[in-house]
């Protein structure tokens, strides 16, 4: 494929369009790569840790065939989900959204997107009867009594926090990481459909379906299919989030990315 940037015209840009409205980035199919096409080209290279300058070279073509084939991949997948929640795929696609940027769900290397939540691992040596006071120091990053969104690395980075809170407790570490497509957090295995959090951790790093199947069962036990089916986003978002979902404004965020997808889907 030939480099593409702002201004330039043609097939390969139509091309260039028809894969960004796949990957659920809503653009005009025109042939003209304009700012909403820059734009969009920016946000995808930004979300695959690419450098975001815009313009489509070899790294970023090889991307954005990778992010489809994926997309391809899962869309039966989220369909059949939708179908055993009865809700519209939509939903599923907006919370995939929100939770991971519409990802695979997995880092480059293979390894499952986790984010490690410090005030949660707080809460886990307390229910292991540990006091977290005693690891402290040394240890602000990974271990603080309220949630703090300023302590977040993201990406790799998170498992060099999550491997030195396995130093202090390995079980109550997994625990306090969400993993996955749905960043479903590790205390909630049970909910998951596993009688460990290690075995939930395990599975996670199979596939993808894995993460979706843990998705549908967590939503079946909680019964926010509910409030997901109705799009009450506050309510999904209280019960999927917990009572911080304000914080990140993730009702606001999860119908504004409905809004989109349905858009996507109303074309199909």
């Amino acid at each position: 494929m030939n480099t593409l940037k702002i201004n330039s015209t043609g097939a390969d840009v139509y091309y260039l369009q028809s894969i960004l409205c796949d990957l659920r980035y809503i653009i005009p199919i025109d042939g003209i790569f304009g700012k909403l096409t820059l734009e969009a080209v920016c946000k995808f290279q930004r979300d695959e840790k690419l450098d975001d300058d815009g313009i489509v070279g070899k790294l970023t073509w090889a991307a954005l065939e990778n992010r489809r084939t994926i997309a391809s991949c899962l869309e039966l997948d989220f369909e059949k989900a939708a179908s055993t929640l009865n809700v519209e795929v939509a939903t599923i696609r907006a919370v995939h959204q929100v939770e991971s940027g519409g990802r695979s769900g997995f880092l480059p290397d293979g390894r499952p997107l986790i984010l490690f939540e410090g005030h949660c691992f707080w809460g886990q040596l307390k229910k292991m009867d540990m006091d977290p006071e005693l690891f402290r120091a040394g240890n602000e990053d990974i271990l603080f009594p309220k949630l703090d969104t300023k302590s977040y690395k993201g990406y790799e980075a998170e498992y060099i926090r999550l491997n030195r809170a396995c130093v202090i407790c390995h079980e109550a570490a997994l625990m306090s990481a969400s993993w996955g497509m749905f960043q479903i957090m590790g205390f909630n295995y049970e909910l998951c459909g596993f009688d460990s959090v290690y075995k939930y951790c395990a599975s996670m790093y199979l596939s993808r379906n894995n993460h979706l199947d843990a998705f549908v069962m967590f939503l079946k036990k909680r019964k926010l299919d509910v409030p997901l089916r109705e799009m009450r986003w506050a309510d999904f978002a209280s019960g999927y989030n917990g009572k911080a979902y304000k914080v990140n404004d993730y009702d606001v965020k999860l119908e504004a990315a409905y809004n989109q997808m349905k858009i996507i889907y109303s074309d199909k």
